[in-house]
């Protein structure tokens, strides 16, 4: 993937977690639409400490703050446990006879699911790259340390000692040159 690639998953992403966290804010305030018990006792007490959280991840993705992409993955990975556990509680009650529409813990496994599924998108290798690529105290050191970069030309990453890279050197997997006119 290119820059611009990258760039436009990472607005998916920033996105994705703040109607998530509109989401919960708006289930939160309506009382997860359940009369209350211990079941929703607890969604509401875990949706008001995830909420804070979400919020710091949502700034610290957004600014692509060291370590932004952690407490994303931990946000990411609460919200869609609750969002799952509560989706699966409510379909267990619609099965044993409560009252109440089956719409909303379908809607909510769903949601719980589809936030998880994010999680592996965050961990991946060039995304981790481009995203630490706009830390601050990322730095590219002139000594003989070996770096992961990635391929300009097809975005495959590599394991390269900048000190060694010379013009002439190829991408094992395009054959495009790793260095260009500019860059000596």
């Amino acid at each position: 993937m290119n820059t611009d690639a990258m760039s436009r998953l990472h607005g998916h992403i920033v996105r994705f977690c703040i109607i998530n966290g509109l989401f919960l804010l708006i289930l939160l305030l309506t009382g997860f639409g359940a009369p209350i018990s211990s079941l929703s006792l607890f969604a509401l007490l875990a949706a008001a400490l995830i909420i804070p959280i979400g919020i710091v991840s949502i700034v610290m993705l957004y600014r692509k703050s060291e370590g932004g992409l952690n407490v994303t993955i931990a946000n990411l990975a609460l919200t869609g446990s609750l969002l799952l556990i509560i989706g699966i509680l409510g379909l267990y009650s619609y099965v044993t006879g409560s009252k109440g529409s089956i719409v909303l813990p379908i809607a909510l496994t769903l949601l719980g699911v589809s936030t998880l599924r994010r999680i592996p998108t965050l961990r991946n290798d060039a995304y981790v790259a481009w995203y630490q690529s706009f830390s601050s105290s990322t730095t590219i050191s002139s000594g003989e340390t070996e770096i992961l970069t990635m391929c300009p030309g097809c975005s495959s990453i590599l394991a390269v000692i900048p000190s060694k890279l010379l013009p002439t050197d190829l991408c094992p997997n395009c054959g495009g040159k790793l260095v260009s006119i500019e860059e000596e």
